[in-house]
């Protein structure tokens, strides 16, 4: 007997048209099945319809669920309650939300864990600690005490993970658990999920739009469309043999990181220096007993050039954010000076910062914390437009309605409420709207995250057109490093806070010379790539960071570290042609 079987499921939202139309699939102890498909295709649903937490007027119309051979529809709320969190948890696709604002994450972690099992203060704090060093938060202890407004998006995403696995449940449900997560931390988390279903016999239904993640880690996959699995087998034949025009759709949409792989931008003469970040620091200082700061951002040099993506990539947690955050002007650097168009931000006057705000606009990680509740799409879309530009109402509803063909959304989502999208769909919203002011720049955070394959194909198709149009430039920060290739002029990979090496974006897979950029490079999951070569790869998973190396940050982790890189620091230094590396072992000899 199966642990899961859902039949017939039918899932509707007050409408006439099904989200979920007469799903069917079932799921073994120790067991992985993959959910994949566009956004909106009712994947989501369908674990919440399991686990009893649909929202608004969502309602099961008909079908069965039987878990351990009981049925979960006719247990009472009380008894559902007992089942969330022990027997089956869910890793929701929005950690922040999922969070407390007002708690801490040790807080809310060890009310978790004392909900459903007896242990000590100190036994409960020894497993939320074990779990969130699991999922490569080195710091702990720093990460307990922390708001999830202290923790960036993907370190909060993994301590959201960590909190699930910490029951060892008999179903984990996992709602696009490493959209937010860098290429590394992706890899960890996938093999400890893996790891999981080895060890504890834990079955898992995967929600994803990473095909590659995916392949590797499924038995079986299930594709969804407009509701319904069109395509339902085991890995081999879904990947291998698809019989789906729509399952080879969504393969053949994945961005590829390979040698002569065709960019979407065109090559381009450099224009006016728009962008200047010279030796900028950035500081916060850390809730504690003790004073401490932290060093977010430390001597960071880059520009960008009218008409150029320079593309930003590194791990969670190693500074893209808050390096977007100090050019828009949210943040102020601790030293140092970023320059747009040759003025400072932190120098102007408030005339002169709305004008600023006009010419650069960002596109945040998180779709849903751009949006007031209480606001229309189309209210959200005019608000600028208003603002900004003496449009009447008919011309820019004409406006609107271009940017919302241009990323894929009809003009009757015009009329809806933030909760009534997908994450998908806010995601694309947040984007045409950066864009409908035509900015000089734009800085793009995670834009594409949230998106699944071919929408996320169609977004950065829609930035280079855009880019080609009217000359824009992007700062575009992002994790999946084929993508990022495809849409970038130049790369700048960051960790721990410094620019470790800068280089043309297609000479990514040929001549990246940084041990950590390749360590990027190797993370990435293949659809195709043979499973026990990745599995081997993840085995020999490099050594964790540290942030009391005075010399290469990266030192610890690299396997060709001397005691000369954990002693001194090296220095950003010319390797090529456009091609920059900190690293003592690339170093010109003198």
């Amino acid at each position: 007997m199966s642990l899961l079987e859902v039949k017939n499921l039918t899932i509707s939202y007050g409408g006439s048209t099904p989200a979920v139309n007469h799903a069917s699939f079932s799921l073994d102890a120790g067991k992985i099945l993959s959910i994949v498909g566009e956004s909106g295709s009712g994947k989501s649903t369908i674990i919440r319809g399991i686990l009893g937490l649909l929202s608004g007027n969502g309602k099961i119309q008909s079908g069965e669920i039987l878990f351990d051979g009981q049925s979960l529809l006719s247990r009472s709320k009380r008894q559902m309650q007992k089942l969330r969190g022990k027997d089956i948890a869910m890793i929701f696709q929005d950690a922040g939300l999922a969070m407390d604002p007002v708690k801490t994450i040790g807080k809310q972690f060890l009310e978790y864990i004392n909900t459903h099992q007896d242990l000590s203060q100190t036994a409960a704090t020894e497993l939320a600690e074990e779990w969130l060093r699991r999922m490569n938060l080195t710091d702990p202890h720093r990460v307990m005490e922390s708001y999830p407004f202290e923790l960036s998006g993907g370190m909060k995403q993994r301590a959201a993970i960590a909190m699930a696995m910490a029951q060892n449940p008999k179903l984990l449900l996992a709602d696009e658990p490493t959209s937010a997560l860098d290429v590394t931390v992706q890899a960890q988390v996938v093999y400890e999920l893996q790891k999981l279903t080895e060890k504890y016999d834990t079955a898992i239904i995967l929600v994803t739009h990473n095909m590659g993640v995916a392949s590797y880690l499924s038995d079986d996959i299930a594709v969804m469309k407009t509701g319904e699995i069109v395509e339902y087998g085991t890995r081999d034949r879904v990947i291998l043999s698809p019989q789906s025009d729509y399952t080879r759709m969504l393969l053949g949409a994945v961005p590829k990181l390979m040698r002569g792989e065709k960019e979407l931008r065109e090559e381009r003469q450099k224009g006016a220096e728009l962008l200047a970040v010279n030796d900028v620091v950035k500081e916060f200082s850390v809730r504690s007993k003790k004073k401490k700061t932290l060093l977010a951002v430390n001597g960071v040099n880059l520009h960008l050039y009218e008409g150029e993506c320079l593309g930003i990539v590194g791990e969670s947690g190693c500074g893209k954010s808050t390096l977007a955050r100090m050019i828009i002007g949210s943040y102020p650097p601790t030293q140092g000076e970023i320059k747009v168009q040759g003025e400072q931000f932190a120098n102007m006057k408030a005339k002169e910062k709305r004008r600023f705000r006009r010419h650069v606009q960002m596109v945040f990680q998180n779709p849903i914390s751009s949006f007031s509740p209480r606001m229309t799409i189309g209210d959200y879309l005019y608000e600028p437009l208003r603002n900004y530009e003496k449009l009447s109402r008919n011309q820019a509803e004409g406006r609107i309605e271009k940017y919302m063909e241009a990323v894929g959304l009809s003009g009757e989502f015009l009329s809806r409420h933030p909760h009534m999208l997908s994450g998908g769909q806010l995601q694309r919203v947040v984007i045409a709207r950066a864009a409908l002011l035509e900015p000089d720049l734009i800085v793009c955070d995670e834009a594409t995250s949230a998106l699944d394959v071919s929408i996320q194909n169609q977004v950065v198709k829609m930035l280079v057109d855009l880019q080609n149009q009217w000359h824009l430039s992007y700062l575009f920060i992002g994790h999946d490093l084929a993508l990022v290739r495809q849409i970038s002029h130049r790369i700048v990979v960051m960790y721990q806070g410094e620019i470790v090496e800068v280089m043309n974006s297609r000479e990514l897979t040929e001549t990246a010379a940084h041990p950590y950029t390749k360590v990027l490079l190797e993370a990435v999951f293949d659809v195709y790539e043979d499973r026990n070569e990745r599995r081997r790869m993840l085995e020999q998973n490099a050594n964790e960071s540290r942030e009391d190396v005075p010399g290469c940050k990266f030192a610890p982790r690299c396997r060709y570290a001397t005691d000369d890189c954990m002693r001194n620091r090296p220095e950003l230094h010319r390797i090529g042609e456009d091609h920059l590396a900190a690293c003592h072992r690339l170093a010109p000899q003198v």
